[in-house]
């Protein structure tokens, strides 16, 4: 039983540790090909909104805008996520600037690597910072990026095991849209405390069965010896 323990520990622990050389770095879009994240046709709007990759894993997305407070919207024809719609202009179609967002997928599972292209229009520039946290809930920060106008691609990667649960990103002078987001999901993956309680029961298990099997011994009939 104590061998049996020693190689659950054993085993828990090589689970659950992360090689030292794991961690999540920034790297060239362009590299990445994971799956497209989508949304339903037509729009949604409100405090998140939710999209979906292409083997029907839900994404949830929240954010904040200039000038508009937390509604953000979805826009389903072009796979984007906008700011919600600025009334105080003359074109229906004009949206508030995000400031900032962040992302994960429903239910707790996480991705290997990420992309995604934050769209200034209208001139705009700046600088964005980002906040990724991992499979562990260790964070890694990316600070005081430039954009430009136009097109900004950013690429994620996690390394040596190391994946990634949630993004977050805020910008200085706000943008127009999140579009062309992909990733490689992994899943859920059980926590620490999950494998223990696993663990566990297996080696309560091993318990039950050796006391079994050593009173099923110790109620045996013993042979009898002849006399001389």
């Amino acid at each position: 039983m104590r061998r049996f323990i020693a190689i659950s520990a054993l085993t828990l622990a090589a689970l659950t540790a992360t090689p030292a050389a794991a961690t999540i770095t920034l790297v060239d879009a362009s590299t990445i090909q994971g799956a497209n994240v989508l949304f339903n046709s037509g729009d949604q709007t409100g405090t998140g909104v939710q999209g979906h990759t292409q083997s029907g894993t839900l994404v949830d997305f929240a954010g904040m805008t200039i000038g508009g407070g937390d509604i953000i919207r979805a826009n389903g024809g072009q796979a984007r996520i906008e700011g919600a719609l600025d009334t105080s202009t003359n074109n229906p179609n004009d949206t508030l600037l995000l400031q900032n967002l962040n992302f994960g997928l429903a239910g707790g599972g996480t991705f290997n690597n990420l992309e995604f292209n934050l769209f200034n229009g209208g001139g705009t520039t700046g600088t964005v910072s980002f906040i990724l946290t991992d499979n562990e809930g260790q964070t890694f920060n990316f600070d005081n990026l430039a954009l430009k106008n136009g097109e900004n691609f950013f690429g994620f990667l996690g390394i040596d095991g190391e994946t990634i649960a949630n993004v977050a990103f805020t910008t200085t002078n706000g943008i127009a849209d999140v579009r062309q987001i992909r990733l490689d999901e992994v899943g859920v993956v059980p926590e620490p405390a999950t494998w223990a309680m696993m663990l566990a029961g297996f080696g309560l298990a091993a318990a039950m069965f050796r006391r079994r099997g050593t009173g099923a011994l110790g109620h045996a009939a013993l042979p009898r010896t002849q006399a001389d």
